[in-house]
């Protein structure tokens, strides 16, 4: 039994286990092409020396120790005069509106390297050897003038026969309180920075992409099936799927886009990233989430998510903290309420694989948000899409079970309404044939109590009425029995019999006992035969009484005969058997003649239908085995006492 359940389950979730793995396989593949540990280079004073640096080798990452001038926006000719160059300030904040930094790198003489990062926040212009090469925004003194910008930089560098190159970033920072730090900044040959920004736009595509796919997929499953779970999939692919910003603002937002709506999205959608994870455990597990505390967290992201276009843009990122805040005690609400209705009720498989995928999405959430601000690696792609990729895998399988299983409930209960209607059309059958049959007796009755009772009025008595009175009393005994077996009938099925060891020779004495007088009327032999030694699993009155019908039915149809009652063993079963010498069943009657109702003779059609019944009652069948002008033999089969 419990292997047939192993195999049934292997049967089931193989498959889906199988996509599950291909599918993580792929995404893994896409992942495994962005390279994200490199070894460091530290400048000292301004210079980086790589002379010695075999960049061929793969890609470094280039450490923020650059030259710093605080509050000046310089040009590289200050620069030209080392006596007259402006003084650096290494250690000021960088929380300063405007600002310079400097970085000479020394390489091997007519070499090719190339730089890549993000730019500066937020406005940037960069030189290199004193000449513009890159503007993003535009850097101003004046506010007003200033127009921000952020986007992924990748800056060419050539180092000619005295091996040495000046970089100057420029930036302008007016809309933020932090800023004005050098990115995350790889350097390599361009073949190598080359291969790393194809894995780098390879797994944007791949996982922001595929996740903006499912966003629309589920939103489609949502509208369609009004499934709660489907539409908060579609929220959470949508908010992750933007949390790269390498996809969606390097490729997916329009570049005439205000930078202004650009960052205010940005942060809107980094701060509905815990909202949404605490509306997927909501519509995953409705039983943790009551009603009224729903409402209030629903109210409480329309208003956070409305104050992201109200408040100035240097309080948005403190927004987005109090929305990390804010949703904590809605999680620990609703996750108290969640093991408290598992403490009730256990729960199932599907809801603790839905939970853990939770959970694990959770944990990496966290862990984003304690980097977030000191990596900016962090900052602008996030780890989070792939974690909510694997969350969402395992949701939607989950989903999808819960689906199945309410289909097949589906199914099997239009199943039992077609059974019932079916059902009902076969008992008004045999209601109307029930009613025939009782009526047949009834109109004599009562045709005769009507004809005596007249001719008495008339003190005028027949010598034909005790032959009448004989005939109403023959076929109210008729009609008696009629209701005696229809009463057998309808509460047999209704009520449960106790099932017992039964002896097979005790059974066969008992069914001696009562026919043997019933076939000598007609001058019938009724023998019986066990090569049996086992005991059957089953009630001995109901079995006593599937024999008598058998009997009964075999002596009514078999003149100065035998009827033979045999019992033998079989695997896991003993095969009983009935045989007479009768006239046997004709064939067009045959395969009817265990339907409710259908008789072949004066009788009501009910006999053969309660013993099978009541053989299928014990786990058995009852055939009709063979018949033809000499006999007929019907068979069945009931489960010995160890096998059951």
């Amino acid at each position: 039994m419990k292997k047939a359940r192993i195999r049934k389950l292997l049967k089931r979730y193989m498959l889906p286990a199988l996509a599950l793995l291909l599918i993580a396989a792929f995404f893994i593949l896409g992942k495994s092409r962005e390279q994200t540990e490199f070894p460091a280079l530290y400048p000292r004073d301004g210079v980086l020396d790589a002379r010695a640096v075999d960049f061929s080798g793969g890609v470094y990452h280039l450490v923020n120790s650059w030259d710093y001038y605080p509050g000046q926006l310089l040009s590289p000719a200050v620069f030209s005069d080392p006596a007259a160059a402006p003084m650096k300030d290494n250690d000021a904040p960088l929380n300063i509106t405007k600002g310079t930094w400097r970085l000479r790198i020394q390489a091997q003489p007519n070499t090719y390297l190339t730089l890549c990062s993000y730019s500066i926040d937020y406005s940037t212009r960069i030189f290199v050897n004193g000449k513009e090469v890159r503007s993003i925004g535009y850097v101003s003194d004046d506010p007003a003038q200033a127009i921000p910008k952020v986007r992924y930089v990748t800056l060419p560098l050539y180092f000619d026969a005295s091996g040495e190159t000046e970089i100057l970033y420029q930036y302008a920072n007016y809309m933020h309180k932090d800023g004005g730090f050098i990115q995350n900044t790889l350097i390599s040959t361009p073949e190598n920075i080359d291969e790393y920004q194809r894995g780098l736009a390879l797994n944007a595509m791949l996982i922001s992409g595929g996740l903006l796919m499912l966003f629309f997929y589920f939103l489609f499953c949502a509208a369609f099936q009004k499934n709660r779970e489907y539409a908060a999939l579609a929220l959470c692919c949508l908010v992750i799927a933007l949390r790269n910003q390498f996809f969606s603002v390097q490729h997916l937002l329009p570049a005439a886009v205000s930078f202004y709506i650009e960052y205010r999205l940005v942060i809107l959608d980094v701060s509905w990233i815990p909202l949404s994870t605490v509306f997927l455990l909501t519509a995953f597990f409705p039983q943790s989430a009551g009603k009224r505390p729903l409402l209030a967290f629903a109210g409480l992201c329309f208003v956070l998510s409305a104050l992201h276009f109200i408040l100035d843009t240097h309080d948005l990122v403190l927004l987005c903290h109090i929305c990390y805040y804010a949703c904590l005690p809605f999680a620990l609400w609703f996750l108290l309420r969640l093991f408290r209705a598992f403490r009730r009720q256990r729960p199932s498989a599907p809801e603790c694989i839905a939970l853990l995928a939770i959970l694990f999405f959770t944990f990496m959430l966290i862990r984003e948000g304690l980097a977030t601000g000191s990596n900016s690696a962090v900052n602008h792609f996030g780890i989070t899409p792939l974690a909510m990729l694997v969350c969402i895998l395992l949701l939607a399988i989950v989903n999808n079970e819960r689906i199945s299983r309410q289909m097949a409930q589906l199914r099997e209960a239009r199943q039992r309404n077609e059974l019932l209607l079916q059902m009902n059309a076969t008992n008004n059958d045999f209601l109307r044939t029930v009613a025939h049959e009782l009526k047949t007796p009834l109109t004599v009755i009562s045709g005769y109590a009507q004809l005596i009772e007249r001719q008495m009025q008339r003190d005028q008595i027949s010598e034909k009425t005790p032959e009448r009175l004989e005939t109403i009393h023959s076929e109210a005994e008729r009609l008696a029995e009629m209701v005696s077996q229809l009463m057998d009938y309808t509460y047999g099925q209704a009520k449960t019999a106790e099932m017992t060891a039964v002896s097979i020779d005790g059974l066969f004495r008992s069914a001696a006992a009562i026919m043997t007088p019933v076939c000598e009327k007609k001058q019938n032999v009724l023998t019986f035969h066990s090569d049996s030694v086992s005991r059957i699993h089953g009630n001995a009155e109901l079995l006593l009484q599937v024999l008598i019908n058998l009997i009964v039915n075999a002596s009514r149809h078999t003149d100065s005969g035998r009827i033979t009652v045999k019992a033998a063993d079989a695997e896991g079963f003993v095969s009983f058997t009935v045989s007479d010498t009768g006239s046997g069943i004709a064939p067009e009657d045959a395969p009817h003649i265990f339907e409710k109702g259908y008789s072949t003779d004066d009788g009501r059609g009910l006999g053969l239908a309660i013993c099978a019944d009541t053989v299928r009652l014990h786990g058995g069948t009852l055939t009709l085995l063979e018949t033809s002008e000499h006999g007929t033999r019907f068979g069945f089969t009931i489960p010995k006492e160890e096998e059951a």
